[in-house]
């Protein structure tokens, strides 16, 4: 069960052929193409999907999704970007069993009786949407269904079932009453519910479906007489439930993704102020109905989620894309993306330790900045980063330092800039306890980081000093990351 309680190749070597960045004292920088090898970045390996839903177990990745609506294919990588496909796990039938086409958004749960729970939605012989619940002794099935009848039985149409395993056992199946029987007001509205359960495949006695959220924000309310909140998912976190959801319609660039927040699975909650959390970009379209899961080595947070094989297109035909998110400080959530370059790699699949960082301070920062935005893992790829990067005005004697527990072995940092055109220096240096690189640049508005690969330094704390500032009136980072790659030749 997944819960939480659970680069530019242009510019990475022009740093290290133009002679941006390329004066050093101390320490030389290296070819970086082993790094760029081994970076994450979406590709179209699985396309002509939708509602993708990504686990890990032992080591490897797997995802399925909605594909002909016929049955789920399952896809399996031990890296997020080599997907290689396993075959078909469940096939509606003409005959056997009570689905017979529309099959949408499934949910591939990893039990703890041994079993593997696959949660789907399609029509019944009378054309209306429901959910069911297969099980396979193995994540690749085949999945079998467990009843010869929907697991929920309303008598309306139900989709996108989504179930959450809470800390003291207790089970919720999260899903969305379909706006294609339910009018409200005239509009063909789809609204999240949630349902306890007794165990894996059984509605607990004398549960009550309670309605959660219902489309609302100005964002969800821009396609005509159809209105949607859908494709149900949870976080926990400090004994906060954070219920994810996806606005707007799947097929145009309206489809986004925001949350809403409660105290209890069962709520009541309330939607985030700044959703949708992410969404549609100038590059890509219709981010939405995702799944979260953790890295192997379980330290990072990643979103799964569809955005539009053709952003001018649109429609159905979607890809599988993922991206790293996760929480600030103040309790919020955030998810970098769209991307569709060369991003931070991932760790447990490539060669790199991602090192971490004990303290963050800023000369003549104020007593109330939460300089933990400078490494909590969101970059300018967030939706809202303008709310959360650091920033300082122009000054002489600015310089942002960076300290571990003890002296640490680095050779690679990962940098993010930012959007601000007036915050974007000219150049900076980054000093080490010895030596030091100097007029490294980082772009304005790039997706990429700025790579930066050098000899293994021995530090215990690494300082960002603007030197030429040029046009800007000051300077701003979204993240930065220091890693040690373990291929580098000296």
């Amino acid at each position: 069960m997944k819960k939480i309680n659970i680069l530019s190749l242009a510019l990475a070597m022009g740093l290290i052929m133009s002679g941006c960045g390329g004066k050093t004292e101390g320490l030389t920088l290296l070819d970086n193409q082993a790094l760029i090898s081994q970076s994450f970045i979406n590709n179209e390996k699985i396309t002509n999907i939708g509602d993708p839903y990504l686990v890990e177990e032992n080591g490897r990745y797997y995802v399925t999704a909605t594909c002909d609506g016929r049955g789920y294919d399952i896809y399996s990588c031990d890296d997020l970007m080599s997907w290689k496909k396993e075959g078909r796990i469940f096939s509606s039938s003409a005959k056997e069993g009570w689905v017979r086409s529309s099959l949408w958004q499934p949910q591939l749960v990893i039990g703890d009786d041994g079993k593997y729970y696959l949660y789907y939605c399609g029509n019944n012989d009378k054309n209306s949407l429901r959910i069911g619940v297969a099980v396979a002794d193995t994540i690749t099935g085949p999945y079998k269904d467990v009843y010869d009848h929907p697991l929920v039985e309303f008598g309306v149409a139900t989709i996108d079932p989504y179930l959450f395993k809470d800390d003291d056992g207790k089970m919720y199946l999260y899903f969305s009453r379909d706006c294609s029987e339910n009018i409200i007001k005239g509009y063909n509205t789809s609204q999240i519910y949630v349902i306890e359960m007794a165990d894996y495949v059984t509605i607990k006695e004398g549960a009550k479906a309670e309605r959660l959220i219902t489309p609302e924000q100005d964002w969800e309310l821009l396609n005509g007489n159809f209105r949607w909140n859908e494709g149900p998912d949870m976080l926990k976190l400090d004994g906060k439930y954070y219920l994810f959801y996806s606005g707007g319609f799947y097929g145009d660039s309206t489809y986004s993704i925001g949350y809403a927040v409660s105290d209890s699975p069962m709520g009541p909650f309330v939607k985030y102020e700044n959703n949708p959390v992410i969404a549609s970009t100038d590059v890509t379209s219709g981010p939405g109905n995702n799944s979260f899961f953790l890295d192997k080595t379980g330290k990072e947070l990643y979103n799964c989620y569809h955005t539009h094989t053709i952003k001018s297109i649109g429609g159905g035909n979607r890809k599988v894309t993922v991206d790293r998110c996760g929480f600030r400080s103040d309790g919020s959530f955030y998810m970098n993306g769209p991307t569709t370059t060369y991003q931070t790699p991932v760790l447990g699949s490539s060669n790199f330790t991602k090192l971490d960082v004990a303290g963050v301070s800023v000369t003549d920062a104020p007593a109330d900045a939460d300089l933990s935005v400078l490494t909590d893992g969101e970059t300018l790829n967030s939706k809202n980063e303008s709310l959360y990067e650091w920033s300082a005005d122009k000054n002489d004697d600015l310089s942002v330092s960076f300290s571990f527990s003890e002296k640490t072995d680095l050779n690679c940092i990962y940098i993010y800039g930012t959007k601000d055109a007036t915050k974007t220096v000219a150049s900076f240096d980054i000093i080490f306890d010895e030596g030091k690189i100097t007029g490294v640049s980082v772009p304005v508005n790039s997706e990429a980081p700025t790579v930066l690969y050098f000899n293994n330094v021995l530090t215990e704390s690494v300082k960002i000093v603007p030197v030429d500032y040029g046009e800007a009136s000051g300077f701003a980072l979204s993240e930065v990351i220091f890693y040690n790659f373990a291929d580098q030749v000296e």
